[in-house]
């Protein structure tokens, strides 16, 4: 990154700093924001509704930029931490911060131009190093809408689950219509039916 070009982002500055979790992003190259919506490709019988659209998990693809000082300072602060010697390496904490985010695998909040996209994780990360990059560290990174749910156990007490039970037992055995039962109506011997037969 040019000279030029951090003055530029320090004069025209955001007056927000966009953020991947904890890590302040200097400058935004490039964000491409996903959202999808899959349709049912069965033939919807009855009318359209909601239950035939589905939101897609949205996914995030951004192109961040984060120099050695941070362009949110002054110029006059920058030069007085220069003088005092502390000099924090930005470089290699935004190095090392994308990299825990990564292993770690767990949602984080995205502060984006427009929007907070929270539950989001990192799917895919990029850093690639180009000789023109000078005291600038470059990255592309990745996320994905991790779509959290609480389930919620009820418990039924005892006196419930018995009279569910007793209207369980006492449907067992009804018939619709007539009775499918066959109950003779007089009993005959053994030698009263092979007298019958001849």
């Amino acid at each position: 990154m040019s000279f030029f070009t951090n003055a530029a982002a320090i004069i025209f500055k955001q007056p927000f700093t966009q953020k991947i979790g904890k890590l302040e992003i200097d400058i935004v190259s490039s964000r491409n924001i996903s959202e999808k919506v899959s349709l049912t490709s069965n033939p919807i019988e009855g009318g359209f509704n909601t239950d035939n659209a589905k939101d897609r998990p949205t996914e995030i693809v951004i192109t961040g930029i984060i120099s050695k000082f941070s362009l949110k300072n002054s110029k006059i602060k920058q030069i007085t931490t220069l003088a005092s010697g502390n000099i924090p390496n930005r470089l290699k904490e935004a190095h090392d911060e994308l990299y825990r985010i990564k292993n770690k695998k767990e949602p984080i909040t995205l502060v984006m131009k427009f929007k907070s996209y929270s539950s989001m994780v990192m799917t895919n990360l990029d850093m690639p190093n180009d000789a023109n990059d000078g005291e600038t560290f470059r990255f592309t990174a990745t996320f994905k809408e991790a779509r959290i749910v609480k389930s919620q156990l009820v418990s039924l007490d005892n006196l419930r689950i018995k009279t569910d039970s007793a209207k369980k037992e006492s449907s067992f055995g009804r018939q619709v219509g007539e009775n499918k039962n066959f109950t003779p109506k007089s009993k005959i011997t053994l030698t009263q039916f092979i007298k019958s037969l001849f």
